[in-house]
């Protein structure tokens, strides 16, 4: 009788098991295109990810010319949660942000909020190029 309820058991840890696994494998490397949002106006991003010796590294460039390449450090990802900072700059001022994404299959979707300079924050949503 303990032979048909050890199968689901097992059964379930393996699929557990191969899930997490498929998680730690998936790579960011890329382009991802799409937009930050700033109280109802919108600025289209590019984010340029790259994966080096076990990390990523990246640029975030911007239409309105705030983020010029913008180097993306201090970048980690941990299950489906993906964060980094980049520095811009406009008007005389610079200011670092930082962005606090969440991964579902090939859209980054989440916040991104000023830790240096002016207080400010928004949405911000990038898909990968294909």
């Amino acid at each position: 009788m303990k032979r048909p309820f050890c199968l689901p058991v097992l059964l379930v840890c393996i699929l557990d098991f191969g899930a997490a696994l498929l998680a730690q494998q998936t790579d960011l490397s890329g382009t991802w295109v799409g937009f930050a949002e700033r109280r109802g106006s919108q600025d289209e991003l590019t984010v340029v990810l790259e994966k080096k010796d076990g990390r990523y590294a990246g640029k975030l460039t911007d239409n309105m010319g705030v983020f010029t390449n913008s180097e993306i450090k201090n970048c980690a990802v941990k299950d489906d949660k993906v964060t980094f900072e980049f520095d811009g700059g406009a008007g005389g001022q610079t200011f670092t942000l930082r962005a606090e994404l969440t991964l579902k299959n090939d859209t980054m979707k989440g916040t991104w909020t000023i830790i240096v300079g002016t207080e400010d924050s928004g949405t911000i949503e990038v898909t990968r190029k294909k």
